[in-house]
């Protein structure tokens, strides 16, 4: 994380652009490292970096990658910064089945339930493979049985245990699903996240505020080496049908070269 288009890694670089873009409750980011040393002492620490630089907030890390390389323990996921209350939190190691055709690394969604305005929803940013399509599809049927199953513990929640961990949790239809999915707008991947053949399902935000207005470009804006095919989509906000209303903005910020992503904005009402 942090690496612009120029090469410069900096995390003050990207706090800079999250806070030009507005005041945001939470904050969704992919590509977040730690390094450690031999004796558990932090070397890189960029979940901390962006604690300092962002201090109204809460930091919730999720690694996806944790061990010991070339006498470094190394960490890398994705970050979560709230200011509204967390009422529950759970990280998923997202579904690796083997292909030995194509490079690959763990991958890991963390899910949040916010308290805002006093009604829970459930956030779950993630950031899914790239090159091993096997893989990808395989994070986007977990991460669609995820939603569908706390879909139906809200509607048929459990009988409370009383005190001490069986209590009953935060359950919720109100669902928000971000971040980098290294997706085609429209492609059969896509497709799986809003097939309206489930009970739950999930709709793009983007194209609920902008019904045929053809996807705001996420990436290959400036980096053309990494994104020969030029400007297009892969980051997304997909959101439960009970949100819908909610929905009042969305917008990409096409300006900066501070990442190879182009930062990517929702706004409730």
């Amino acid at each position: 994380m942090a690496k612009g288009v120029d090469d410069v890694t900096s995390i003050k670089r990207i706090a800079g652009v999250i806070e030009e873009m507005g005041s945001s409750d939470v904050i969704c980011c992919q590509e977040v490292g730690q390094e450690l040393d031999a004796q558990g002492r932090l070397l890189l620490d960029q979940p901390g970096e962006l604690k300092g630089l962002l201090p109204d907030h809460e930091v919730f890390y999720g690694a996806a990658i944790d061990r010991f390389i070339d006498g470094k323990r190394l960490r890398f996921g994705n970050i979560v910064l709230s200011r509204l209350p967390v009422l529950s939190i759970a990280h998923h190691r997202l579904p690796q089945p083997a292909d030995a055709e194509m490079a690959n690394m763990s991958r890991q969604a963390i899910e949040l339930v916010v308290d805002w305005k006093g009604v829970p929803y459930r956030i779950m940013s993630t950031h899914l493979e790239y090159f091993s399509s096997i893989q990808r599809t395989a994070h986007i049927d977990y991460l669609c049985a995820v939603y569908r199953e706390a879909c139906a513990r809200s509607d048929f929640p459990s009988r409370d245990g009383g005190p001490g961990y069986y209590q009953g949790g935060p359950e919720t239809r109100n669902t928000i699903l971000c971040g980098d999915l290294n997706l085609i707008p429209c492609s059969e991947q896509y497709q799986k996240i809003v097939d309206k053949r489930h009970d739950a399902q999930l709709l793009d935000a983007w194209l609920t505020l902008n019904p045929g207005k053809e996807h705001s470009p996420t990436c290959g804006i400036f980096d053309r080496v990494q994104w020969p095919e030029g400007p297009h989509c892969r980051d997304y906000f997909f959101v439960s049908p009970e949100i819908m209303d909610h929905l009042r903005d969305m917008s990409v910020n096409t300006q900066t070269d501070a990442s190879d992503h182009q930062p990517v904005k929702l706004t409730l009402g």
